[in-house]
């Protein structure tokens, strides 16, 4: 029964995220694209933490037993792990998602669908976070599991999944735009890469200070992860607006149409 809590409350905050970006979309999407968008996002997580595993080893080469051990893990490496080789690695892998799942889907019709499955991928990416974290701690009573649980679910529903859905979004923003404007691709696909590394990355470094535990970092980090918060929220809510303006996705014209 404990399991059972634990999932749910694992997979509630990307579900009430989910739902509020839903509504941002005026033709919504079918629910079997949702939902399939967001279990392939589930399922890259794994897959980001090997290559978050690679790259980390790669930078530190040891014995394999040391390594997993993390007796012989230096405090600058996991520094680079956690506010480079992170965001680079779950950024490409969520964008992954849209490109190989969505693109070529004959039931996405409009630039915003982009940008919401964006979203739907990262949403489903923050849930395995979140049930990685929940389930990491060994077996507790289940006063204290539960309790674990909704701390974890509460603290992440306003901070990594939100980061996940903002940064996804302004890719998404971007990578609609490169289909608009076919001449402009890479120069828009590098700029909404950049973004959204930069972004999660800005998240990953404040949230490293934190955890180091000085009250003077903590107040500053936690200042600074708001005003990203801000910024990545304008600039998706622009997006949104944006994107609502153009009929449909054109990849053969060289130009968007808008609504005029």
């Amino acid at each position: 029964m404990i399991y059972f809590f634990g999932v749910i409350l694992g997979l509630l905050p990307s579900f009430i995220w989910l739902l509020f970006y839903l509504r941002q979309d005026r033709h919504p999407e079918p629910n079997r694209m949702v939902i399939k968008i967001f279990i392939w996002g589930m399922l890259i997580g794994p897959l980001a933490a090997v290559g978050e595993l690679a790259i980390k080893f790669l930078l530190n080469p040891m014995p394999l037993a040391e390594f997993f051990s993390g007796s012989g893990e230096k405090e600058w490496i996991m520094f680079a792990s956690v506010v480079f080789a992170a965001p680079l690695v779950e950024e490409y892998l969520k964008y992954r998602v849209v490109k190989d799942k969505v693109l070529k889907n004959p039931e996405m019709d409009e630039p915003l669908d982009i940008m919401l499955y964006m979203i739907i991928a990262a949403l489903g990416f923050a849930a395995v976070e979140n049930l990685l974290l929940i389930v990491e701690k060994p077996i507790l009573p289940m006063g204290q599991a539960l309790k674990h649980a909704l701390s974890i679910s509460g603290s992440r529903f306003l901070s990594a999944t939100v980061l996940h859905a903002l940064s996804s979004g302004i890719l998404g923003y971007w990578l609609a735009r490169s289909l608009r404007e076919p001449q402009k691709k890479l120069n828009y696909l590098a700029k909404g890469f950049w973004l959204a590394i930069f972004f999660h990355a800005g998240y990953n470094y404040f949230s490293w200070l934190i955890e180091q535990g000085q009250e003077k970092n903590i107040i500053l980090a936690i200042a600074a992860i708001l005003l990203l918060f801000a910024v990545m929220a304008i600039m998706v809510l622009k997006g949104f607006s944006l994107l609502k303006k153009f009929h449909s996705v054109c990849r053969i014209c060289p130009a968007p149409t808008k609504i005029k």
